[in-house]
């Protein structure tokens, strides 16, 4: 373990062992700043001398690994979680405005008109550009604790037409489904037959749709896998709620935000050097004997294609949430008020310690019982007392942090914290 240092004007300094910051509290020339990753501030000045700091992430729209690595060892290395539900909180808010506008208040215009962000050019997506975002804060937060001299970053490509079709290769790419036919509808038209794929012609209507299988409200695709032939007699039955159809989740959503985050880290004028998949892991396997995880993934990148590097044994796990509860009441007829506030000094989402362990609070209770989760939700306990043997670790934020200890006994990746060992958590 390392502690990471700051100057008196909060630049970054080489970090260094538990016992000499611990020497410098005592002795009053630093302070703490930071309890997770621990970060002291030193309080007198200093020569300001540093040694070169290579960091890698390995990007990603699930999970970014990234790492920093100076003097052959690993200095720093995380894990993190992003967001999935932004556009179900979306939908949501969307929900709760609307049922806002239809009480017995005074009569309030829509606005869908005048929101300049959904005309504005080049707009991102809400969930993409959280994503995007969390690439970039994770970057800012190792350059506020090293001082680093350069990035490698590994930016993923995949192949959509490999994915949708495994078969292809070859000239077969040159050769798609839609080779001959002037658009998609065509396509669809004629792959089906011009036949309507539900009443098969018994409704003896001759004029013909094309359905989106899965609405394109609901994150539905134009591809054509998602579109159906409809007539018009069963295309109308079909919105009025008479018969639904089944349609299959998108394969390559992750694929796609991988393109277009690749594609705005390039736009953003970051310098940096780009590495390859298969480059990371020759070295992952190969060189460093490491397991598949995302953080191992960003210590290869950061490394030379002969250097070995002597790894951590703890590992900063992070997940992105909300910065607050959007619902405020519960009820039938928004009669409870949910407690989004402190009780009893404390907030969701806070990290306390507590008789029963380490842990996010989850749920809170008048009574001052608190059930309390690890980083990814897990229960450690129900029913916990923060009246009596509680402390507040670290105050709720965008970006939960929790240091755990790894063993590496197995092909799986355990964590150990609090004497309890999590297995299988990040793989």
């Amino acid at each position: 373990m390392l502690v990471f240092v700051i100057n008196q004007n909060k630049k970054p300094l080489m970090p260094c062992k538990p016992s000499k910051a611990r020497k410098l509290l005592q002795a009053g020339k630093a302070k703490v700043v930071r309890n997770t990753p621990f970060t002291i501030k030193l309080l007198f000045g200093s020569s300001g001398y540093t040694q070169p700091v290579i960091a890698g992430m390995d990007t990603g729209s699930k999970v970014v690994g990234c790492a920093a690595i100076a003097n052959e060892k690993v200095l720093y290395q995380s894990e993190i979680y992003l967001r999935e539900n932004v556009s179900k909180k979306m939908d949501q808010r969307k929900m709760y405005r609307r049922t806002r506008r239809g009480r017995k208040t005074r009569y309030r215009p829509v606005r869908f008109d005048n929101r300049g962000n959904s005309t504005k050019g080049g707009r991102l997506a809400p969930s993409i550009r959280s994503k995007l975002e969390a690439h970039f804060r994770e970057k800012m937060f190792v350059e506020s604790l090293l001082p680093v001299t350069g990035w490698k970053v590994e930016l993923a490509s995949f192949d959509i037409h490999k994915i949708t079709n495994p078969e292809v290769s070859g000239v077969g790419y040159q050769e798609g489904n839609l080779k001959g036919f002037y658009n998609v509808k065509a396509y669809v038209l004629d792959r089906d037959g011009y036949t309507c794929q539900h009443c098969m012609g018994k409704s003896k209507d001759s004029r013909l749709h094309c359905h989106h299988i899965v609405f394109r409200s609901n994150h539905g695709s134009d591809a054509p896998v998602n579109l159906i032939t409809l007539c018009e007699t069963c295309h109308k039955a079909l919105h009025n709620g008479e018969f639904k159809l089944s349609g299959k989740k998108s394969k390559t959503k992750h694929a796609t935000e991988i393109g277009i985050l690749k594609s705005q880290i390039r736009k953003s004028g970051w310098s940096f050097a780009e590495t390859f998949g298969y480059e990371t892991k020759y070295r992952r396997e190969q060189i460093l004997k490491l397991i598949k995880t995302h953080y191992f993934d960003a210590v290869a990148i950061c490394c030379r294609d002969d250097q070995n590097v002597e790894v951590e044994d703890s590992v900063f796990l992070k997940r992105n949430v909300p910065a607050g509860d959007y619902q405020q009441r519960r009820g039938k007829r928004s009669e409870k008020k949910i407690p989004t506030g402190k009780l009893f000094g404390l907030r969701k989402f806070d990290l306390v310690k507590t008789e029963k362990g380490i842990g996010f609070i989850r749920g809170k209770r008048s009574s001052g019982y608190f059930s309390i989760s690890d980083i990814f939700g897990n229960k450690i306990s129900d029913s916990v007392n923060v009246k009596k043997k509680c402390r507040r670790l670290s105050a709720r934020s965008t970006t939960l942090v929790q240091m755990v200890q790894m063993t590496h006994s197995s092909p799986t990746c355990h964590f150990r914290q609090a004497g309890n060992v999590k297995e299988g958590v990040s793989c």
